[in-house]
């Protein structure tokens, strides 16, 4: 009787472990499934992009030799009213670049209202590491109710210019990932990024070929990282691009890229709005100035972009409007910017299905 007792409890713990193991798998997998019943929620989601010139205006070298790097910017003067002007527009979402700085006066403004990630520059020439400052001057701000992280942050792997061709290469230029839920729960991702730039000079004189081979290699970077961490959540792409569609092969190399791929659509605002879906052609030469622009466009564009993705099957971005502020982001004397560049902004419409 004995063995027989032992026998039979033997079975039974064999038995409770089994239902025990399958207890937790079927756990593990409803956690994996969403909870609640579906709901399509539909809402309005503001974002600005803005290089807000924060590059000190002199820098000392050696501790007592002063040179000018950047003698035009807004400095401390006029970086409180950058801050002011984007208090009183009330974005969703701001993203800045070239915050190197000035961020206790580009964020006085914004303090009550807005959460920002991580500010870790200042450009202190003690710091430079193989003749680079450890900053990549991107920041984003969102409204309190808005649930925001920055996630990721990564450094192109190619730049061009150390101490010419607009010093690209002193900087850690990159793009910073945010991920995104709005207060009824709809979700989506940001990229904010800074990409090499060009003088006018080396274009006119045709020297801008390696400006513009490293920041197509960085758009293939970005596109890359994109398509890897693609999910059902839509996506924005904002920041200074230094791009003009007539000169970089962005629509072939980018938005037709991935749109080929079947995974999502995708779209530049300003020109969907703007110029009805038409992206200006390759111009083979220099691309010149718009006649009576204070802010450099060509062709219609600017060197900003707003570009947007809808995934297949997932959350749906529906533009309402995009508006340059070439108006009411002046300076006093001169009605040129008070920063690098005017503001570029927009409206979506965010569709998405939640689960409550």
């Amino acid at each position: 009787m004995f063995r027989k007792d032992i026998k039979l409890l033997q079975a039974a713990i064999l038995f409770l472990s089994m239902a025990f193991i399958t207890s937790c798998n079927n756990n593990d997998a409803d956690d994996n499934t969403p909870q609640g019943e579906p709901v399509d929620v539909q809402e309005e989601f503001s974002i600005v992009t803005l290089n807000v010139d924060g590059l000190p205006n002199t820098i000392k070298i050696l501790g007592t030799v002063q040179i000018t790097i950047n003698e035009d910017g807004p400095g401390q003067e006029l970086t409180p009213q950058i801050s002011r002007y984007l208090a009183d527009h009330s974005y969703d979402f701001i993203a800045v670049q070239e915050n190197f700085d000035f961020n206790e006066q580009l964020s006085s403004a914004l303090k009550s209202d807005y959460n920002q990630d991580s500010w870790y520059c200042g450009i202190d020439v003690s710091k430079m590491v193989n003749a680079r400052f450890p900053c990549d001057g991107i920041n984003g701000f969102w409204k309190k109710d808005i649930d925001a992280k920055c996630s990721d942050s990564v450094s192109w792997t190619t730049a061009y210019g150390k101490f010419n061709h607009a010093w690209d290469d002193i900087v850690t230029k990159g793009f910073r990932r945010y991920d995104v839920k709005l207060k009824e729960g709809s979700e989506l991702v940001i990229y904010n990024m800074h990409m090499d730039a060009g003088d006018d000079a080396d274009e006119f004189a045709g020297n801008d070929g390696p400006d513009r081979r490293a920041r197509m290699v960085q758009w293939r970077q970005l596109r890359d990282y994109i398509l890897k961490h693609l999910d059902k959540r839509p996506v924005i792409v904002v920041g200074d691009l230094n791009t003009w569609y007539a000169r970089d092969s962005v629509k072939t190399q980018f938005i037709d890229y991935i749109a080929q791929t079947g995974r999502a659509t995708v779209s530049d605002v300003w020109i969907e709005m703007e110029r009805g879906g038409v992206y200006p052609d390759i111009v083979d030469g220099i691309v010149t100035r718009d006649p009576g622009s204070k802010d450099c466009s060509r062709n219609g564009e600017v060197l900003d972009k707003i570009i947007y993705l809808n995934p297949k099957n997932g959350g749906k971005l529906t533009p309402v409007n995009v508006n340059i502020d070439e108006t009411g982001y002046v300076r006093s004397d001169d009605s040129m910017p008070l920063g690098d560049h005017f503001p570029l902004s927009a409206t979506f419409i965010v569709n998405s299905t939640v689960y409550r």
